[in-house]
């Protein structure tokens, strides 16, 4: 009877010790299982956060990263820039590369906040400009600039007139700081890469888009007559002085050209000067800027157009052998802490 007991009992221990065993396994596959389901996650889900390499001052000195696709001896593989300062590089017969627009960061960003963009430079009037005895003046010359944006939208041809009507190309890149044969390629075919406007963004949409941006447009600094559109007559001259950064903005103002008098366009530092002087009856800058600049001088200016909205463009060098823009890449934009740059980490940053 012992023997029979201590053998019940050797075979009771063998039995627990294969279910303590088997137990213990399926616990550790569990934990495998587990652990797997964790990492398998699609990447598609998760937004790698892409940083800038290098930043330049101004757009146009992206150029020359594009048309040599090197910063020194680094390879450039992407180049954030926009448009005119693009098509000019795409069209460089000394270019050492294979450029394209990989995206349009304007498109990303409104896919992402449901905008129509964000925004970029504005037209501006001097505060004190809003009288009665200047109303219709006034008018007259919204109205000729809303019908410039409009043309520019829809192939630019009439601005392209005004421009040949200048002087030849020289003559333009002095004055514009390009030449008609840009602004054509930039607008045929209603592409409007340079993303002008004539139907305002409502104030509430700018505010969104402020938060968005990490950005303070103060509502305040709205003219009244923001978004609202004139039946006046154009003006056929300009009864106002106007100060615009050459590049795209002045092809809005090429119907005035010839007036050296009262337009002017001018480097970007000479422009963020003209708030503080409280000089020019119109100012054109990026808008966002522009509010800063005119909050600092007791709200001078007042926000009155918007102009542009959203021309930023990501151009691959043809450097990047897998043809996908990640952390790796090397990568060059322009103005640091600007609302382009904002605007492309709101999409591609952290």
């Amino acid at each position: 009877m012992n023997n029979l007991n201590k053998r019940n009992t050797a075979i009771f221990t063998v039995i627990a010790v294969f279910l303590i065993s088997f137990l213990t396994s399926c616990a550790a596959k569990t934990t495998v299982k587990r652990a797997t389901s964790l990492t398998t996650v699609n990447p598609t889900s998760v937004k790698a956060v892409i940083n800038i390499d290098k930043y330049v001052s101004q757009v146009s000195d992206t150029a020359p990263f594009m048309v040599a696709g090197l910063d020194g001896g680094e390879k450039v593989d992407y180049v954030i820039s926009s448009y005119p300062v693009i098509f000019s590089a795409m069209t460089n017969e000394n270019k050492k590369t294979n450029l394209s627009i990989y995206k349009s960061v304007s498109e990303e960003f409104s896919k992402m906040y449901s905008s129509n963009g964000f925004p970029q430079a504005g037209l501006f009037i001097r505060k004190d400009l809003l009288s009665e005895s200047n109303e219709e003046s006034i008018k007259s010359f919204l109205k000729a600039f809303d019908d410039a944006l409009t043309d520019l939208i829809g192939g630019a041809q009439n601005a392209i007139s005004y421009m040949n009507a200048y002087g030849d190309a020289n003559a333009q890149k002095t004055r514009f700081g390009f030449a008609s044969p840009v602004l054509n390629g930039c607008q045929k075919d209603n592409k409007n890469y340079l993303t002008f406007i004539n139907e305002d963004p409502s104030k509430e949409e700018i505010s969104s888009l402020s938060s968005i941006l990490g950005i303070n447009m103060d509502l305040s600094l709205f003219s009244s007559l923001y978004g609202v559109k004139s039946d006046a007559e154009a003006a056929s001259s300009s009864a106002f002085t106007v100060i615009c950064p050459q590049g795209a903005p002045s092809a809005a103002l090429a119907k005035f050209a010839s007036d050296t008098t009262n337009i002017d366009f001018a480097q970007p530092a000479q422009v963020s000067a003209a708030f503080a002087k409280g000089e020019s009856d119109f100012i054109v800058f990026d808008s966002v800027n522009g509010m800063k600049l005119s909050k600092l001088n007791n709200g001078n200016y007042l926000l009155v157009r918007m102009v542009t909205y959203g021309n930023l463009y990501i151009v691959s060098t043809g450097n990047d052998e897998d043809g996908i823009m990640d952390d790796s890449d090397y990568i060059v934009s322009y103005g640091e802490g600007l609302v382009p740059d904002l605007a492309f980490k709101a999409v591609f940053g952290e």
